[in-house]
């Protein structure tokens, strides 16, 4: 099997008292700490285990003692645009082994965890790239008036 991908789909498993551990600062030692976008509009935070890494423009590394988890835990709890609550997971990788903990709004699209280069890759609902602020998408909709001063409903 020379050759052959170690990459395979992980889980998340939700749980109260990881977002408990996130909402009091709680810091898991030998853990990396990354924030996916920027420090000042983070939109998920994660601790993984310490011999693994995120390798993506887009996760970026913090150290957790140097004062920024509360202040990105707290912006992302007050993210805007998608789920009305923050939830925590367990992150697992597809053996079901916990590899680290999520905080987030977001919907968790996928992650991949190749145990061989201890590379994890975390995708996530995009929802900034949408047009409007609308967590599911198009719908259907009925509306009255013109030139954007109409009313509507959307289904």
């Amino acid at each position: 099997m020379a050759g052959c991908s170690t990459k395979n789909s992980g889980s998340l498993k939700r749980s109260r008292d990881v977002a408990q551990a996130f909402e009091t600062h709680h810091v898991f030692q030998g853990h990396r700490y990354y924030y996916l976008n920027q420090e000042n509009k983070p939109y998920a935070v994660v601790a993984i285990k310490a011999s693994y890494r995120i390798d993506s423009v887009m996760w970026l590394e913090f150290d957790p003692q140097s004062g920024k988890l509360e202040k990105i835990v707290g912006l992302v709890k007050d993210f805007s645009g998608v789920s009305s609550y923050t939830y925590g997971s367990y992150l697992n990788d597809a053996q079901g082994i916990e590899i680290g903990y999520w905080y987030s709004k977001l919907r968790m699209m996928s992650i991949q965890v190749d145990n061989e280069t201890r590379q994890v890759s975390i995708n996530t609902d995009t929802p900034w790239l949408r047009d409007d602020d609308r967590v599911h998408g198009p719908g259907i909709g009925i509306g009255i008036g013109s030139g954007g001063s109409g009313i509507g409903i959307q289904f």
